[in-house]
């Protein structure tokens, strides 16, 4: 009797609790993603208390509630269920609580790439060297008068050739031409010498440097480091350098680097044919510039055009890498190592690769040459410290410039 008179008052009351939660929770939803779909079906419910057990092939729900008004929490979500006279009213209220999705191993990261090339010719001046630039940009753009001269008494020696040549018989008849020829000698060799002697008063560029029995016994060992430095087996430019994380197929590298032999080295060499100095000019040929070492900065040239830093105002640094040389051994080279083209997990050969190649791995030297006004070139060696002591003079002579101020210009 007690129970009845319960169910009695309860039944409606919390009727009308579960009908109101399921309508605020309705109003709630603004995603068409999260609206579910209220379903009507007729069944037979029979109530056994306030509290209720439900087992299934789905798992294990608890409902709470009265007869015709139930709240029913199961693996599926939160379900709100009125019973009219048979007719049931079910809406879903809460979706069902799953444990966050383990985090999945974490996405590889691009490869990274880095083109390692200085900056335009134009930028890389600093403001020490700027008169010096101007000027010798100014020479080195002027056309040379002899150079010019040659395609007109080339085509006056052709022109000679033409008029005596019989097209009938193929072959060259004229008694005049030996003359035609020795008077193109004697005109054109004078005039060669005296548009040479035009070009040397136009375009000639002096740099004169006093130094005294002291300071050229220094100077000298700036050449014997350059020479020393000359004589690395091999003198590679990078070109490019990205980073990778396919170990097992880069030989277990982390950088790939693209790179090329330099074209040129020498203890000696002009930057122009009008430069005049009274010292050797260390010079490198990198594959899109030439780099001219003078006593107090570094002359760049591309193309046509000059560019100059002093040396106060350049960051070189030199420091040894372990290389995976893929190419010919140097012989100067010191192999510190050896791996596998194809690599397991463990460093070890990869066996599914027929063609796996052991490889060595060298400790070369690497030089970086950068500049607040773009410069960035990279140089490697494959003798061990092969530019150290050329470095060490460069990066002391900078220091010395920085402490004596503006006095350099």
């Amino acid at each position: 009797m007690v129970a009845g008179i319960i169910r009695r008052f309860l039944s409606p009351l919390f009727y009308c609790i579960c009908f109101v939660l399921s309508v605020l929770w309705n109003r709630s939803i603004v995603s068409p993603k999260n609206l579910f779909v209220m379903g009507w079906s007729f069944r037979k419910s029979v109530s056994s208390g306030l509290f209720k057990v439900n087992f299934s092939k789905s798992g294990v729900s608890y409902s709470m509630g009265v007869k015709g008004a139930r709240i029913n929490l199961g693996p599926r979500g939160t379900y709100v269920n009125l019973n009219i006279h048979g007719i049931n009213y079910r809406q879903r209220i809460a979706r069902p609580v799953y444990p966050p999705p383990s985090p999945g191993p974490a996405p590889m990261p691009a490869e990274e790439s880095n083109n390692i090339a200085s900056a335009d010719v134009d930028m890389l001046t600093d403001t020490d060297s700027q008169t010096f630039i101007k000027e010798l940009n100014k020479k080195s753009a002027q056309v040379s008068y002899a150079k010019g001269a040659m395609l007109p008494m080339l085509l006056v020696v052709l022109a000679f050739l033409s008029v005596a040549f019989d097209r009938q018989e193929g072959v060259i008849k004229s008694d005049y031409l030996v003359y035609e020829l020795a008077l193109c000698m004697v005109c054109f060799i004078p005039l060669v010498r005296w548009l040479k002697k035009l070009d040397r008063k136009r375009l000639t560029m002096e740099l004169h440097y006093d130094m005294d029995d002291k300071y050229r016994q220094v100077y000298d060992q700036f050449k014997i480091h350059f020479v020393t430095f000359s004589r690395s087996s091999k003198v590679w430019q990078y070109l490019n350098a990205q980073r990778t994380t396919d170990y097992k197929r880069n030989a277990g590298a982390g950088k790939i680097i693209r790179r090329a032999g330099i074209r040129g080295l020498s203890e000696n060499r002009m930057p122009t044919p009008y430069f005049v100095t009274n010292v050797a000019i260390p010079w490198i040929a990198l594959n899109n510039m030439e780099l001219y070492f003078l006593p107090e900065r570094l002359l760049i040239k591309r193309g046509s055009a000059f560019a100059a830093v002093f040396y106060k105002n350049l960051r070189l640094k030199g420091h040894r890498v372990d290389f995976v040389e893929s190419e010919m051994l140097p012989p100067d080279a010191r192999v510190v190592d050896y791996t596998w083209q194809y690599v397991n997990r463990s460093g070890g050969p990869d066996r599914r690769f027929n063609n796996n190649r052991k490889l060595p791995v060298c400790a070369y030297s690497e030089y970086t040459f950068t500049s607040d006004t773009g410069i960035f070139e990279i140089i490697a060696t494959s003798k061990q410290s092969a530019m150290d002591d050329f470095a060490d003079f460069i990066i002391k002579i900078g220091m010395l410039q920085a402490g004596m101020g503006g006095v350099l210009q």
